[in-house]
């Protein structure tokens, strides 16, 4: 079973929402456009560990400057693993967040906050606790994001087909017809989504985002 029909059997979204993340990074350079909140800037980098949704002990960790785009992480993809755990970038406004995502639970940690101007103690104290929640709420913002395309006719039509020819070859999807199946997700158009030519962008499965990552 290759990695897409296991996207298709199972019942957690969680590793599917990261396996979106990921290639919304090589489509994109990690840029998503949230309806009611603006341009998001995610990258993925650092960690990245891999695990076989049926066979939980099956599992592949990789480390450096970008695990996303190594051979050991291409071939976990083509024998079926989803991601598990991912080092994670957010950018937005200006402000910039780091943490460990784990796919399982949507679960933070490590998370490094953008600096605070905060003068007290007690201030500081608020100043986190609400750039803890803003966190949440981004990372919550890019899951409905990913639901709405997940649950769209657009998902079987072209999302399926695109991850296929990605994690086959590094095959991936037009930036424009990305974009206009988001957005059109985006405005609540359950029309079935006309189908584009074939993307003639190839690169050696996967790979890193066109654009640098944010805060290198």
């Amino acid at each position: 079973m290759d990695l897409v029909d296991r996207i298709e059997t199972t019942r957690f979204l969680g590793g599917e929402f990261v396996l979106w993340l990921w290639f919304s990074r090589d489509v994109t350079g990690g840029e998503i456009m949230i309806k009611g909140r603006g341009m998001l800037v995610v990258s993925l980098e650092t960690q990245l560990a891999l695990a076989d949704p049926v066979a939980d002990r099956e599992r592949v960790a990789i480390r450096g400057v970008d695990p996303f785009g190594s051979a050991e992480a291409g071939e976990a993809l083509r024998t079926g693993k989803l991601p598990r755990k991912v080092g994670l970038r957010i950018v937005f406004e200006q402000d910039e967040w780091v943490a460990t995502l784990d796919s399982n639970t949507l679960a933070l940690s490590g998370v490094k906050l953008p600096a605070s101007s905060a003068q007290s103690t007690e201030e500081t104290f608020y100043e986190r606790v609400r750039r803890l929640e803003q966190l949440h709420e981004l990372v919550h913002a890019l899951y409905a994001h990913f639901l709405a395309v997940r649950l769209s006719p657009s998902w079987e039509s072209d999302v399926v087909p695109a991850l296929r020819g990605w994690v086959a070859s590094g095959e991936v999807m037009d930036e424009k017809r990305f974009e206009r199946l988001h957005s059109k997700r985006d405005a609540g158009d359950a029309t079935r989504p006309e189908r584009a030519p074939a993307s003639k962008t190839r690169a050696k499965p996967p790979r890193g985002g066109k654009k640098a990552a944010a805060g290198r």
